[in-house]
């Protein structure tokens, strides 16, 4: 049967959800804020596991996650080397409002209204707010009662140092200058540069970047990828021909490593000879002559705004996005791409598949595990938003990139909104709608974010309103998901769609006596 997508009635979804067997494969739990109840939280990173949970019972305290509290965006976001992760970057945040909706205009497409909207969150409600006595960003492992580097402003988690809790991140300077200090669970030595950052350990290895206020123009500052073996730093250098040029900065960036059959590699991106930031392998066998490998289809293209690669496996699997300067298919895309021989990214790079991964969507990469399983997030509507259009909304995924996959997924890609859907409205799971995932362990525990409809959402459908539409019905929070002992693909049930403009999702099943119903009800195709 071909797939279709439905306009549902709230009776006929109704109707439809209490026939058939539906049970999720995960459960979720959330994190609501700990010191201001009008934040947002978000989910960032998950503890380190080995536990199976698809075959053995896990709970809520099997894995840690570590999520952070934010009262306001961030403008510039903390974990990027530059403002958009753009070699102009600093210019535009010099400019302030007008740079934020000059870069909206550019590279978002969204009509006049939209951009100045999106510029008044993202500067003036946001980065114009950021100073050395406002503190943005609280970061937690598991509860409100373990906060990370409690005496500090901004900080953040990316990732586990161990399995035991110690988190790695940065937490603000004091101003732009020293925007970012690295902090782990040993001292990183940053002599001779004005900001640091760490992203991720493995054995006395950590990786990040390191930055430097430019004697040309004060307000930019350019950055290297980093490796630290211990606390001794370990500087990745620009490749040939690359340096400052006017306002154009040179960025580098490490942000993850693995070990691939007894050959460490770093992933990341480093710039090319057009100070473009390009997604790039690092082989970490020599870090006194540390080598870049690009995935060289990005390299001196106009077509690409930057390109890095997130995350990286012990199979030697990694994952990233590219953003791109030009439409494609109604949309500045941020496209997601994998690459599987470290050795060789450019020649064993794929794009994701299947029919979630459509062209011209935004996506993030967010993290892989040693059983090829990737998450992340990726739009879950198929509007214009260049052109004056405006933003489509995300849902987070789960793709299995080999059959190394433990998660019952029925070898394809999946909302994780599907995957638990237990097909009641008045379930604690149906409260949840998941918009990011940002971290897997090799347990199947997933870090992410989600929208929260306290009591429910008033259907199963993946775009249910929340008392009836209300403004401010919904909430950000932090979440967690935890594979469900003994599920299977058998158990998986897409969850309904309302409205026509979303992702013809193939595979999907609404069961023989729901589509019977909807015969009788009637349905619309797209």
């Amino acid at each position: 049967m071909s797939s279709k997508i439905f306009k549902l009635s709230s009776i006929t979804l109704a109707v439809a959800a209490s026939f058939g067997a539906h049970a999720a494969i995960y459960n979720v739990y959330d994190y609501q804020p700990v010191v201001n109840g009008n934040a947002k939280t978000y989910g960032v990173a998950i503890e380190p596991g080995s536990t199976d949970c698809w075959g053995n019972a896990c709970t809520q305290t099997t894995s840690q996650i570590a999520y952070e509290e934010k009262l306001y965006y961030e403008g510039f976001n903390y974990r990027d080397e530059a403002p958009f992760r753009y070699e102009f970057g600093y210019d535009l945040l010099e400019e302030g409002y007008d740079g934020f909706t000059s870069y909206c205009g550019s590279y978002l497409g969204y009509n006049s209204t939209l951009c100045d909207d999106w510029a008044t969150d993202q500067y003036t409600n946001g980065y114009a707010r950021e100073s050395s006595t406002v503190n943005n960003s609280m970061a937690y492992i598991e509860s409100g009662s373990s906060q990370v580097q409690s005496a500090e402003n901004n900080v953040i988690v990316n990732s586990f140092a161990s399995g035991t809790g110690d988190a790695i991140g940065t937490y603000y300077g004091g101003s732009l200058k020293n925007r970012t200090v690295a902090y782990s669970d040993t001292s990183l030595d940053s002599t001779g540069y004005d900001q640091s950052k760490v992203w991720a350990k493995s054995g006395s290895l950590y990786v990040g970047s390191v930055s430097k206020q430019s004697t040309n123009n004060t307000n930019d500052y350019y950055s290297y990828g980093a490796v630290w073996n211990g606390s001794t730093l370990k500087r990745i250098n620009w490749v040939s021909d690359v340096g400052e040029d006017g306002r154009s900065m040179p960025q580098g960036s490490a942000r993850d490593l693995a070990d691939v059959s007894g050959t460490t590699y770093a992933v990341g991106y480093n710039s090319d000879s057009d100070e473009k930031p390009v997604a790039a392998v690092f082989n970490l066998t020599d870090l006194d002559s540390i080598s870049t490998s690009f995935v060289s289809r990005f390299q001196n293209e106009s077509n690409y705004l930057n390109s890095i690669l997130t995350s990286i496996n012990t199979n030697g699997i990694a994952i990233g996005e590219v953003k791109y300067a030009t439409p494609l298919n109604g949309a500045y895309a941020n496209s997601l791409f994998y690459i599987t021989d470290p050795a060789n990214p450019n020649s064993s790079y794929s794009e994701f598949s299947g029919s979630i991964f459509f062209s011209g969507a935004n996506g993030k990469a967010g993290a892989i595990n040693n059983n090829d399983e990737a998450v992340g997030a990726i739009d879950n509507q198929t509007h214009q938003e260049s052109g004056g259009g405006k933003p489509r909304s995300q849902r987070a995924f789960i793709a299995p990139l080999s059959s190394n996959a433990k998660a019952p997924l029925n070898n394809r890609a999946w909302y994780l909104d599907d995957l638990t859907n237990d097909g009641s409205s008045s379930s604690t799971n149906n409260q949840f709608r998941i918009i990011d995932a940002t971290d897997i362990n090799d347990s199947g525990v997933i870090s992410g974010t989600a929208l929260y409809c306290s009591g429910g959402y008033e259907t199963t459908a993946i775009d249910s309103k929340c008392n009836g539409g209300i403004d401010g019905s919904e909430k950000i929070v932090a979440v967690k998901l935890v594979p469900i002992n003994g599920a299977t693909a058998s158990d998986i049930q897409a969850r309904p769609v309302t409205q026509e403009d979303k992702v013809d999702r193939q595979g999907g099943s609404l069961g023989f006596l729901a589509l019977t119903l909807l015969g009788f009800l009637g349905f619309r195709r797209k």
